[in-house]
Parts: C-alpha cells; structure tokens; sequence
C-alpha cells in the first residue's frame, strides 16, 4: 500500500477553505486561508478556491429559488405596507436562516433585532428548533445521496479532519 496522500496537501486544504466558505464559517474560512498559505497556495489559487465555493452558494440559492416557485406557483406582489407589517417574521425566518446557512454573524444581528421587534426567548428557541430540525433533514438527505453514489467509499476518519477545535479553527 502506498503512502502517498491521495490527494495533493495544497489541493486538500484549498478544498477545505471551499467548503469553509460554501458552509458560511467565518473562523473555518480564515483558518484555511492561513492553512493555504502555509500550504504553498498562491492568491490566485486561493480566490479560485474562495469564487468556486461562492459560485456553488449562489448557484444553490438560485435552484432553490425556482424550485419554490414551481411548489408555490406564481409570487404575488408584496407591497410596502404588508412587508412593514411582517418585520418580526422576517427576523426570526432570517434567524432560521443563518442557521441552516451556518452564518454565525447573521444569526447574532437577526436574533438581535428579533428580540428588538418583540421575539420572546420561547420564540427564539422554537425557531432555532424548527432550524435544526430544517438542517438535520437537508443533512440525511445529503448522506442518502453520498450512501447511494459512493457505497463502498468509506467516509474520512475523524483524525484526518481540517477543520475544527484541534486545528485551531474553533468550530466543531
């Protein structure tokens, strides 16, 4: 068996910081470009890593968004006044959001303003419930698909991992 990683160190960490970005983790994605860095990657290896993991995002969001519309049929106006009107739906639907995105900065200023708007703590744990249940879901139907197309490839061992407390990113 040879000892050779199956995968180049710099190429293995450039896809780290992709993925660091496509999850939305801020200290993950710095952490990376510093591993990067140290890796031997050149900036322009680094923004293409950084620019394909955001082009996936907005290509996700743009999927997403035709797939709703094909569920809900055609959007209907909304005006200023119903809008105005919503504004603590907005905040908590943004704080399930930044869960399910992983963006921790947004869940801080969106939990912020909820409770500005009037959220109760009740309300806020129910919605970061509903988030979590909302995550969890998306995450066994990822795995269905990874089980399916790959059986037989076994998953990266923990100690292998890029990511995380251990290596100095904070995130677990």
């Amino acid at each position: 068996m040879s000892s050779e990683p199956v995968i180049d160190p710099k190429v293995k960490v450039l896809i780290a910081l992709g993925a660091s970005v496509a999850a939305g983790c801020h200290p993950c994605t710095e952490f990376q470009i510093k591993a990067a860095r140290e890796a031997g990657a050149c900036g322009q290896g680094i923004h293409f890593a950084v620019e394909t993991a955001l082009a996936m995002r907005q290509a996700a969001t743009r999927g997403i968004d035709r797939w709703s519309e094909r569920c809900q049929g055609a959007r209907p106006e909304l005006d200023a006044a119903f809008r105005s009107n919503k504004q603590l739906l907005a905040e908590l639907v943004s704080v399930a959001s930044a869960i399910c995105v992983q963006s921790v900065p947004d869940l801080v200023l969106h939990m912020a303003e909820a409770s500005r708007l009037g959220a109760t703590p009740e309300m806020v744990r129910a919605t970061v419930g509903i988030a979590r249940s909302v995550h969890n879901a998306a995450m066994e139907q990822i795995e269905a698909v990874l089980s399916s197309e790959n059986a037989g490839f076994p998953s990266t061992p923990a100690g292998d991992a890029l990511c995380g407390t251990v290596q100095g990113c904070g995130c677990r």
